[in-house]
């Protein structure tokens, strides 16, 4: 018996088999040989189409190569309009300087880890800054009380001559200038002092704070963190907004941060003035959010990035309807809050 001239995909009982593959056996067999490359593609109408040629008005349209037994082999990309190739590249642009903020954030908690081994480490230094600075203040304290002691004793022999009818002499008011301007130099250097003890303690407490926070998140993915893979833009969808003015910038970042803090899945690892960083996501059903500020020479572009477990579900997830809601309402969030009044 001579051998079919079908492709054996070809061949068993019609009823079951799609059209669309029902066409592909026709075309192949009609072909009377196996073409060099058989692409599958599905035009802006919904139209499946099979050919060994991609018309150049189809050019644009992802395809598929197929395999002698109709089977995909290859998923070829199609060609991106200009639009689509500027989002790519901002998209780039803005992954990568949020990558840097990132880094600087780890360079300082490494830093922060590396110092101190404890919060009991860091309070005694905390207190020992601040007894030094008690000290200095004391001292001019001492200094300026003195002053004061001997300015009034001037300002009582300059009453005395008035009183007496007799003129202050110039050396007197001159000595009396001098010992004013000695204590408002005292005072001056106390309060800078006051301040600078003010702005230790607080440098403190926030890395105290920052401090209690790593070691959490180290606590929290010291197990099953396998990584992240970012969501990407098929949708179409930049997730960012800019701003100008500082006010502006400031609320626009008040009201992002609110956005990105309330979607993510993961608690947040970093929150700065510049970043908001939720912890890496631990399981496949778990949404991280990054929220980074990137400055331009003119204006400030807030960006907002999803990221997923690395794994097949994780994978899924960053594709799916949940986390194109999350990209495409940041932008109505913002401008919903700016529109809304101080």
């Amino acid at each position: 018996m001579a051998a079919s001239a079908h492709p054996p995909a070809c061949v068993g009982t019609v009823s079951p088999v799609r059209v669309t593959a029902l066409a592909l056996c026709v075309w192949l067999a009609l072909a009377g040989a196996v073409p060099a490359a058989t692409y599958k593609w599905v035009d802006e109408a919904g139209r499946v189409h099979y050919s060994d040629r991609i018309p150049p008005e189809q050019s644009r349209q992802k395809r598929s190569l197929l395999d002698s037994q109709g089977r995909q082999v290859e998923v070829i990309e199609g060609a991106k309009s200009p639009a689509a190739l500027e989002r790519e590249r901002a998209l780039r642009h803005f992954r990568e300087e949020t990558a840097r903020l990132i880094e600087e954030q780890r360079n300082l908690d490494g830093a922060l880890l590396r110092t101190y081994a404890s919060e009991e480490d860091m309070r005694l230094v905390l207190n020992d800054q601040i007894l030094q600075s008690d000290a200095s203040i004391h001292i001019l304290e001492k200094y300026r009380s003195r002053h004061m002691d001997i300015l009034r004793t001037q300002e009582k022999r300059a009453a005395d001559m008035e009183r007496q009818g007799q003129a202050v002499t110039p050396q007197l008011l001159k000595a009396i200038e001098d010992e004013r301007r000695r204590i408002a130099d005292y005072e001056e250097k106390i309060r800078i002092l006051e301040d600078k003890k003010r702005s230790i303690a607080d440098r403190f407490d926030r890395d105290i704070q920052r401090f209690r926070s790593l070691k959490a998140e180290r606590a929290r993915t010291g197990q099953g963190a396998l990584g992240e893979v970012f969501a990407g833009d098929d949708d179409g969808v930049l997730s960012a907004v800019v701003c100008s003015s500082a006010a502006v910038c400031a609320k626009t970042w008040a009201l992002a941060r609110a956005y990105a803090i309330g979607r993510a899945d993961t608690p947040v690892a970093i929150d700065t003035d510049r970043l908001v960083y939720t912890s890496v996501p631990l399981s496949d059903q778990e949404i991280a959010l990054t929220l980074a500020r990137i400055t331009g020479p003119d204006e400030e572009t807030i960006f907002l990035d999803v990221r997923c477990r690395r794994s097949s579900l994780g994978l899924e997830l960053c594709a799916s309807s949940r986390v194109r809601d999350i990209r495409a309402g940041f932008r109505a969030h913002v401008e919903s809050g700016m529109g809304a009044g101080p």
